[in-house]
């Protein structure tokens, strides 16, 4: 790995950190386009998939998402993507389109993404010392936004 995709890839995530989220996409396309092999740029797309998230911008975040899944389904999640995630980006992707799909109220779509999960059992955030399965996170999320509705 190189400074330029370190800094750039930092770069996005303070931007998105500080909630500046255009500024923050800027970064990480800039990384993706400039190093489309590095072993950030799958977490740098993700990344560019959670700022539209958060700015609810959610069919731009599955396009993002889905970019990830299809061009690095192999990648794994960079450990400078804050330590607390383990395992395939793609688990976390298609956990991303589970939410961004409730979102906009497509229940069948969740639903496929959130069986896609269950391919990962070695994909997981870790909170409080425990480990949480992107899958389990998906179920769970399914089953609060069903008991909403």
């Amino acid at each position: 790995m190189h400074d330029k995709e370190i800094k750039l890839f930092t770069e996005g995530l303070k931007q998105a950190h500080n909630e500046i989220y255009l500024d923050a996409v800027k970064e990480f396309q800039k990384l993706v386009d400039d190093c489309p092999d590095s072993e950030l740029a799958d977490d740098a797309l993700y990344n560019i998939g959670l700022c539209y998230f958060n700015i609810k911008q959610f069919e731009n975040a599955i396009s993002f998402f889905n970019k990830v899944i299809t061009d690095y389904p192999d990648a794994t999640i960079s450990i400078l993507d804050g330590g607390n995630e383990f395992g395939k980006t793609a688990a976390k992707c298609h956990y991303a389109i589970v939410n961004c799909c409730l979102a906009l109220g497509n229940i069948g779509k969740a639903k496929e993404h959130a069986a896609i999960t269950i391919n990962y059992p070695n994909s997981y955030v870790k909170a409080e010392d425990e480990k949480r399965l992107f899958a389990d996170l998906a179920s769970n999320a399914m089953a609060k936004y069903l008991k909403n509705v």
